[in-house]
């Protein structure tokens, strides 16, 4: 008698189907982790952005009060306008930042970040103008 080597039909679907379920269980939580890696990466993004605006306003050379982007965009350097632009963020103050025509900040602030339905705080601390890391 002649041995048949190879897999029979029923056995291929057991396998498929026990690789379908195992893929729809981690597939949830790949996707997951994904969406907290863009979200932390865009946060690294914009803690690089703010810590930078000190530098963008004393190269502008005016002063800057900031309550509220993008409403008072007509105010921003071009260059801090141009990297926040890409985040799609909104920002809120605390109290209005006052940046100096130096660039410098008399007094620490908090900024809250809004990027679609997430939402989360920043410190930025004086005179530098820099994000308080956690």
């Amino acid at each position: 008698m002649k041995k048949i080597l190879g897999f029979t039909l029923l056995e291929m679907v057991v396998v498929l189907v026990m690789m379908g379920i195992v893929t729809s269980l981690a597939l949830p939580g790949l996707q997951k982790m994904y969406d907290s890696m863009e979200a932390s990466l865009a946060r690294k993004d914009l803690v690089m952005i703010l810590n930078h605006l000190a530098l963008d306003v004393r190269h502008h050379g005016h002063a800057l009060l900031l309550s509220n982007y993008p409403a008072d965009i007509a105010d921003l350097p071009q260059a801090f306008v141009k990297r926040l632009s890409v985040l799609d963020v909104s920002l809120q103050f605390d109290e209005p930042l006052y940046v100096t025509a130096g660039g410098f900040c008399p007094r620490e602030n908090i900024v809250k970040v809004s990027k679609g339905a997430r939402t989360y705080s920043l410190g930025l601390r004086a005179p530098d103008c820099r994000v308080i890391e956690e």
